[in-house]
């Protein structure tokens, strides 16, 4: 007997760790689950990201076989790549090995998951979904659920669900989505659970959340309704009295400990043709500087001493606020930021010197790197097909500033270039023509190190939905992509 409606969170994964984020502390279910305690109701949060779970998942002697492959076929491609290739097919068998025994085991640990959820009575199951192999786990969750207790309630949240919305219903077995932020239409999902939970009917509960969603009284939702599928409108950002991230040993312990920290939602520009911020926020939301400091403290409290901020971009004057405020305090703090090109920065040298103290005050609050979006090196490019805003007179200028700023306070800080190649083209400028500019951009001003991203047509992006692009895109594209 459940007195209240508890809810079970699963944060999805792939087989393999897609980058070292997967490992950082777990900042969005946490803050869910803050909130909907602050209102009363009872959370668990399964997370398995974490080296101790990811190493369980294969035999020890076929990693360690699979790892001597990998450096014998790198070696040995170096010396003569007609040996590399003949060695190819033991190599791609021993892949072939792992993945199946990664696949096989993590499915194993899902089943185990939705049995402990079926026995214990909880009525309701979330997850935060990501792309690729984390989808197709979350729904072979939801699916073993739905066949083992038909009178749960699945629900999927995250990136994957904001950006596809319909479609990711259309392409799973989750119950409802919730789209952007999830602890307002989940509090309420919720209460409407609590006011049925001594006559619990799943057909009547989600009777009851449709008719709301069908009101305007319950937004940020995807749900079926007979043979369609309906997507609601969107709550405004409230960025006042966020929750703080609520650790636990089991979202804590076995995790880096970095925390992702909300700043900002949205981005100032937002419109880039290739971007999916847009579609995301339909604006730019600051997060007030003294509720972001408290949720510091608390981390450091906590022994965290590592942050990374969690907006699409912290310009340097917003970022001087916040930087201002932990000098104050006195708080000990390393952290990084998204940082975009600031346009016209060269233009004034008053204004390039404010941006200069800007940077000043961020690196003695412990700001130890940057990221930046750079795209191209080739102006026209950015312009009509990034529509990027910033050229190349302006990453250069804000590399300078930042690079000054090091200079003046004589500390090391790291900066981070990212661009976009391959990439739609404009009549007179080929590929090499801005494979050879990336390259000579990069030499010039020098970042730690650059990153590069192939270009994606993204849903809800103008790449996507504008054929001058030139994208092929065929009518599975979504299908297949997610």
């Amino acid at each position: 007997y459940i007195k209240m409606a508890k809810i079970l969170l699963w944060n999805s994964m792939a087989t393999r760790k897609r980058s070292p984020t997967d490992g950082f502390l777990e900042n969005g279910l946490t803050t869910l689950k803050s909130f909907l305690e602050k209102n009363n109701h009872e959370v668990e949060i399964a997370d398995w990201q974490k080296n101790e779970f990811y190493a369980k998942l294969c035999p020890k002697p076929l990693l360690f076989l699979n790892r001597k492959s990998t450096e014998f076929i790198f070696f040995i491609g170096k010396k003569n790549k007609t040996c590399a290739k003949i060695y190819f097919p033991v190599f791609n068998i021993l892949q072939e090995a792992v993945s199946f025994f990664l696949k096989k085991r993590i499915k194993k640990e899902l089943k185990k998951l939705g049995d402990y959820l079926i026995m214990s009575g909880i009525k309701i199951l979330g997850v935060k979904v990501w792309y690729g192999e984390a989808f197709l786990f979350s729904n072979f969750l939801a699916k073993y659920v739905k066949e083992k207790d038909p009178s749960i309630i699945t629900i999927a949240g995250g990136f994957h669900v904001t950006l596809y919305e319909k479609d990711f219903l259309r392409n799973c077995d989750f119950d409802l989505g919730i789209v952007s932020d999830g602890e307002i239409p989940m509090k309420i999902i919720l209460d409407i659970v609590d006011k049925n939970i001594k006559n619990y009917d799943k057909d009547r509960v989600m009777a009851q959340i449709k008719n709301l969603a069908e009101r305007g009284e319950l937004k940020n939702l995807v749900y079926r309704n007979k043979n369609k599928i309906e997507l609601t409108g969107r709550y405004f950002p409230d960025m006042k009295n966020k929750s703080i991230p609520k650790y636990d040993a089991s979202t804590f312990d076995g995790k880096l400990k970095i925390h992702i920290i909300l700043d900002a939602e949205g981005c100032p520009w937002g419109k880039c043709n290739f971007c999916t911020h847009s579609h995301f926020y339909a604006g730019y939301f600051q997060r007030q500087v003294n509720e972001i400091i408290e949720e510091v403290e608390v981390m450091v409290k906590k022994g965290i001493g590592l942050f990374k901020f969690a907006g699409s971009e912290t310009p340097p004057q917003f970022g001087a606020k916040i930087a201002k405020e932990i000098l104050n305090k006195k708080i000990k703090i390393k952290y990084a930021v998204g940082c975009r090109a600031i346009h016209n920065i060269g233009e004034s040298e008053e204004f390039f010197e404010s941006i200069v103290k800007d940077f000043e005050l961020m690196l003695r609050a412990g700001l130890i790197a940057i990221f930046m979006g750079g795209e191209c090196a080739n102006d026209q490019i950015n312009k009509n097909i990034m529509n990027k805003e910033a050229n190349k007179n302006d990453i250069t200028n804000t590399i300078k500033a930042f690079r000054q700023a090091q200079k003046n306070t004589r500390i090391t800080a790291y900066i981070s270039l990212a661009f976009i190649y391959p990439t739609p083209l404009i009549e007179g400028i080929t590929l090499k023509n801005v494979f050879d500019e990336d390259i000579k951009f990069i030499k010039e001003v020098l970042p730690d190190s650059a990153i590069i991203s192939p270009s994606t047509p993204f849903k809800n992006t103008n790449w996507y939905k504008e054929k001058k692009f030139g994208f092929n895109i065929p009518k599975d594209f979504i299908d297949i992509f997610m």
